[in-house]
């Protein structure tokens, strides 16, 4: 009972999390009535991965298959967005006028970021229940506080228009290019911030495990 509690909780958090993602995207994008099957998509997807996250930590044997779903659960997620007529589908639902054209970027962008943190959302708290639920440390190694970093600073007003600037290369966009310079700098201070966390949990880690062990 307590395991079906723990991932009832992990499935509405991690849908509250896509859903705030992709309402942050919608409102940029102007998104219109196409979202409520963005909304439903969403739902259906991360419900999906809830019961195969609960199905993979009832048989998993080692905490590495936890992992192994997550990433197939991650693959899981381009598939929508890989199907050209479901995106279609939904932008040929779009009321806004300034979107033809590049709705099915906004789209992508409004399914594909919101499943993926989702998935992660998800990873997370699963394997956290799986090792506590068996008396291990249950520290991770990766970079949470560098993960809010990127979404805090990809799903605000200034990421989202270099973000749409970027999607919207073309001879007229004579921005494009400083917009490429700035994420590829940010880019790579992220990945530069998510390497010293790693490696800080990683110190962190070893000295629990050593003081277990003693």
């Amino acid at each position: 009972m307590a395991a079906t509690f723990a991932f009832l909780g992990t499935f509405l958090i991690s849908l509250v999390v896509a859903l705030l993602a992709a309402f942050l995207i919608g409102d940029y994008f102007k998104t219109g009535d196409e979202f409520i099957l963005v909304v439903l998509a969403l739902t259906i997807f991360i419900a999906a991965a809830i019961v195969a996250a609960a199905i993979g930590s009832a048989v998993a044997k080692r905490v590495q298959t936890l992992n192994w779903v997550a990433f197939a659960l991650a693959a899981a997620a381009f598939a929508p967005v890989s199907t050209p007529r479901l995106v279609e589908w939904i932008a040929a639902r779009s009321s806004n006028p300034h979107s033809v054209g590049i709705e099915n970027s906004y789209l992508t962008l409004e399914i594909l970021i919101p499943a993926l943190l989702a998935v992660l959302v998800q990873w997370g708290l699963a394997r956290r229940h799986w090792l506590r639920a068996r008396g291990f440390e249950d520290l991770a190694r990766w970079p949470w506080l560098t993960t809010a970093i990127a979404s805090l600073a990809a799903l605000n007003p200034i990421g989202l228009t270099v973000i749409a600037s970027l999607l919207e290369r073309s001879p007229a966009n004579f921005m494009w290019r400083y917009f490429a310079m700035a994420a590829a700098a940010a880019a790579a201070a992220l990945i530069a911030m998510a390497l010293v966390e790693c490696y800080i949990r990683g110190r962190i880690l070893r000295r629990r495990l050593a003081a277990r062990s003693r």
